[in-house]
């Protein structure tokens, strides 16, 4: 099972928890709701093109790795 999103004829939107071939279900105000594709929620940064937090990553497990060579003795 799976969460999709639905709207009804009357604009109602809601999520419900069906099985992946189940393309109605039924709204709160009594009618039939459609299936709807969902939009996805990403955000960019604007310069790279990555993930917001992609680079701090990189940055972080970078200094580690130099530190680590440091102590290591390693060039």
């Amino acid at each position: 099972m799976r969460l999709f999103d639905f709207r009804c004829p009357d604009g109602h939107k809601f999520e419900d928890l069906v099985k992946s071939d189940v393309t109605t279900s039924r709204c709160s105000c009594g009618l039939d709701a459609k299936r709807i594709v969902s939009p996805v929620r990403s955000r960019l940064e604007g310069i790279s093109g990555d993930f917001p937090d992609a680079h701090d990553k990189w940055a972080k497990r970078r200094k580690q790795q130099i530190a680590y060579e440091r102590k290591q003795g390693i060039s």
